[in-house]
């Protein structure tokens, strides 16, 4: 698997990907060829190349991961599709609809695999969620109530505030929330979102979506305080459902009407890290000769990116605008 960009904590990333059954991180790939150089020679990877070079040499990779910034997502997975590497590309998959939707159909066009890389669709406690709604035993989901508040980690100078980045609490970490809620119950009827702006991107914002159906999701993301909250509890006819940390799922609670209270705690077995599960599911479709991923879908993606799109416009973000004349 090759890298496109510069992962935070690289070494503990390389031992989730070489954790999996026959993969190795093969190469780094950077803008700056002194900076991909060094970066090989610290983490001992075989080869160290700009982009370019790597388009130039597809052979020496198998598929490509994709962890730029969100304005640098198409750029490279396009140059690489082209050249028929599977791309397995970070959240957000991009920053406007239409990007999202030129590198779907340039992977179409090549017939090669691409997928967002949004490891909590993959987590066995969230696919455990899902069974249990599926089952019908708590009857159907009359609302739902989820928090991720994420600051201490960013200081001022935090690409989450950088507009020219693709920065703003939606597209960072907005994209949890709302790709769960549509796990669960699919694209809302009616969208309202209200946030607060600093320097032209949504620094928090509160968002609301409404079915026909009756159910109300309601979720809050925020960058603004110094502090971690995160959850995401389910209502439902007969029951609930509470994940206390969605994001990252490791434990369920299911209550029902009649008082009988089910805690599943979903430990790693052995594995490394969560990420080991996207990975793993990538890779088996690139073994397979798969395209798009089952789980993952190519339709999934665009109605999330159209979802969050929608909340970027009602609040007021500069940053859609600034993309979208950027890719023009």
């Amino acid at each position: 698997m090759g890298d496109c960009g510069s992962w935070q904590n690289f070494k503990g990333m390389r031992k989730v990907i070489e954790s999996a059954k026959n993969s190795t991180v093969a190469a780094c790939v950077s803008s700056s060829k002194e900076r991909a150089i060094a970066y090989a020679k610290k983490y001992k990877i075989e080869h160290a190349l700009t982009y370019d070079e790597l388009a130039q040499n597809p052979e020496l990779v198998d598929a490509v991961y994709i962890c730029t910034h969100m304005n640098f997502h198409a750029k490279p997975a396009i140059m690489y599709l082209q050249k028929k590497l599977p791309c397995l590309v970070e959240k957000t998959f991009g920053v406007t609809v239409a990007e999202a939707q030129q590198m779907i159909d340039v992977a179409k066009e090549n017939d090669t695999l691409i997928m967002e890389a949004l490891w909590s669709r993959f987590l066995p406690a969230n696919l455990y969620v899902q069974e249990v709604l599926n089952s019908g035993e708590l009857g159907k989901i009359v609302s739902t109530n989820s928090r991720f508040e994420v600051g201490f980690m960013h200081g001022k100078k935090s690409r989450v505030f950088k507009k020219e980045v693709g920065g703003g609490s939606i597209l960072d970490i907005g994209i949890y929330p709302t790709t769960y809620t549509h796990m669960l119950l699919g694209n809302p009827d009616k969208i309202e979102a209200k946030g607060n702006l600093k320097n032209g991107v949504e620094i928090a914002c509160d968002t609301v979506f409404t079915y026909d159906c009756g159910a109300v999701a309601n979720f809050r993301v925020s960058h603004e305080f110094m502090t971690w909250k995160e959850f995401y509890n389910i209502e439902c006819e007969k029951g609930s459902i509470k994940v206390p940390s969605f994001f990252d799922a490791r434990k369920i609670t299911v209550k029902y009407a009649d008082g009988k209270k089910i805690v599943r705690r979903f430990g790693r077995r052995g594995k490394p890290d969560g990420f080991i599960y996207e990975i793993e599911h990538f890779n088996d479709l690139i073994r397979n000769g798969i395209k798009e991923s089952p789980v993952m879908t190519h339709a999934i993606t665009m109605e999330v990116m159209e979802l969050q799109e929608e909340q970027l416009r009602q609040v007021g973000s500069e940053v859609l605008e600034l993309m979208k004349k950027e890719n023009n």
